[in-house]
């Protein structure tokens, strides 16, 4: 798949998911020092720039499942739009999602959902190549799932 092509799977898997509401962005009993709640709250997954979501980035520890399903193809697609800029993005994908403890929501994926999160992976590990091991675990992880 090329950069369009994967992109567009990402958008169409996840075109009709409803926003989680203001409440659960944040997980509870949670310090927001990076004011994350302030920045996605309101927003769409859509249209935001790497370099935002790369400040907002320890959005990953503390996202709450509905928040982390909503806005992981942002993050997504900023590491295949913008790879340098998205910098450390990408390992954090691929290290939340290839945690023994992955994701606690993946029963909000859908199928097409979880094919396309193993699509983008199949795609950064064709672009990282022999670098890519965290990318080719989480990717082990998204079809071991049922």
């Amino acid at each position: 798949m090329n950069v369009t092509e994967i992109i567009h799977l990402i958008e169409d898997a996840w075109r009709e998911v409803p926003y989680p509401g203001d409440d659960k962005i944040f997980t509870p009993d949670s310090y927001d020092d990076e004011d994350i709640v302030n920045y996605f709250g309101g927003t769409t997954w859509r249209g935001h720039s790497p370099a935002n979501l790369r400040a907002h980035s320890s959005a990953f520890t503390f996202f709450t499942p509905e928040a982390f399903h909503y806005w992981l193809p942002a993050f997504m697609i900023a590491t295949i739009q913008s790879p340098e800029e998205a910098d450390v993005i990408d390992d954090y994908i691929a290290r939340h999602l290839g945690a023994h403890h992955a994701p606690k929501g993946w029963t909000l994926f859908s199928p097409v959902q979880r094919q396309a999160v193993a699509g983008y992976f199949r795609f950064q590990i064709d672009r990282f190549g022999s670098a890519a091991e965290d990318e080719r675990k989480a990717l082990r992880v998204v079809q071991g799932i049922s």
